[in-house]
């Protein structure tokens, strides 16, 4: 496989940009299209009922973490935050409190809009639609962002290396190219690839189109599937398997809480699954090249240093990027799969999959699957 700069990422994502219509929040204010701001209607919706616990005037320093979904990245990237703020801080006492907005858009801005209006100091986002919200909601306190694959095409800051706003972060991109050539390791010389994820994530979209683009430059044909509910999901899955010799997950919050039906079919197909990161491959995968999730964490815990203790303007602050990562796989998964091809790669501690079935959800999805 050819193996492209990252110069070539770069101008891959500038052109997705130039495709979008128009970036997240664009297009006139609230009062000028005569709608209700995010703050209002979040409110409309969810009540007046406050999510966020107000703080006392204890002299600490209070921080809001906000995540659009619970999952295992998102779980290591705190805990590499918490850790690592709290040790840059020392003797200053520091106050966590985590809110999960369960995959609600308005629960977002809303948690992010009671933070800021009770007084913490900074918000640190995790998710694209966590951070795209907060930022809506929210512009008089700084917010990190994490678990984001691309912030420009978010549509939150107006440059990768001035930001520009109140939001800065670390981007999870991980290595696209690495992970398509581990996909014809493992596959030999694949007949098709799927490309599967939500459908919705502009982070998943952007993965989709650059190892789409990869796979085409090494002649192998690929198809993307896209599901938003756990039938769809399941459906899509068992579909790609029946059309695919491989399948690819890129990073997609809405997948990695449900990897457990991804491994189900897995197991029953025999058709190998190669994640976008090493909690998805954790949850449900064979293998995966990804980046640490738990440094992700710690690099958004530098950023957030840097702007409550050394000063720093937020906007003047670059989106840090990863620069090393790591092969792994799934030993379960590679003994039910009888595959032991995994020569150096890392083994992950893993848990077997739940009772069949378990998962299965009522409503319908109809999932795609176009041919590239």
């Amino acid at each position: 496989m050819k193996i492209k700069a990252a110069a070539g990422i770069l101008v891959a994502a500038a052109v997705l940009l130039s495709a979008c219509s128009m970036p997240f929040g664009a297009g006139g204010s609230a009062e000028d299209s005569g709608q209700a701001t995010t703050q209002e209607l979040a409110g409309e919706i969810l009540g007046e009922e406050p999510l966020v616990s107000e703080i006392a005037d204890d002299g600490k320093i209070h921080i809001g973490i906000l995540t659009y979904q619970d999952h295992g990245a998102t779980d290591e990237t705190i805990s590499g935050f918490e850790s690592e703020l709290q040790s840059l801080m020392g003797n200053k006492e520091i106050e966590f409190e985590h809110l999960t907005a369960d995959g609600d858009l308005e629960k977002c801005a809303k948690i992010a809009t009671e933070y800021a209006n009770n007084g913490y100091k900074l918000i640190f986002a995790c998710g694209t639609e966590a951070v795209q919200n907060a930022g809506a909601a929210v512009k008089d306190v700084p917010i990190i962002g994490g678990c984001v694959t691309d912030y420009l095409l978010s549509g939150v800051v107006s440059s990768v290396d001035a930001p520009g706003g109140n939001i800065t972060g670390v981007s999870c991109l991980g290595p696209i190219e690495a992970q398509v050539d581990q996909i014809e390791r493992i596959s030999g010389w694949p007949v098709t690839v799927g490309i599967l994820s939500s459908g919705t994530e502009v982070g998943s979209k952007f993965q989709e189109s650059i190892a789409g683009q990869c796979l085409t430059e090494d002649q192998i044909p690929w198809k993307a599937y896209h599901a938003a509910s756990e039938k769809g999901l399941r459906k899509a899955m068992e579909l790609a398997a029946e059309e695919c010799s491989c399948i690819y997950l890129p990073t997609d919050n809405y997948i990695a809480s449900h990897m457990d039906i991804v491994q189900e079919v897995m197991l029953q197909t025999k058709v190998p699954v190669v994640t976008g990161d090493y909690q998805m491959c954790v949850a449900g995968g064979l293998c995966c090249c990804s980046i640490d999730y738990y440094e992700h964490g710690r690099m958004a815990a530098d950023l957030a240093y840097d702007v409550l203790e050394k000063g720093e303007e937020i906007s003047r602050l670059p989106i840090a990027q990863h620069e090393e990562w790591q092969e792994y796989y799934n030993p379960y998964v590679a003994e039910q799969l009888e595959w032991y091809n995994y020569g150096s790669m890392t083994p992950l501690t893993v848990n077997e999959p739940a009772a069949e079935g378990s998962t299965q959800a009522a409503e319908e999805e109809t999932e795609t699957g176009t041919e590239q």
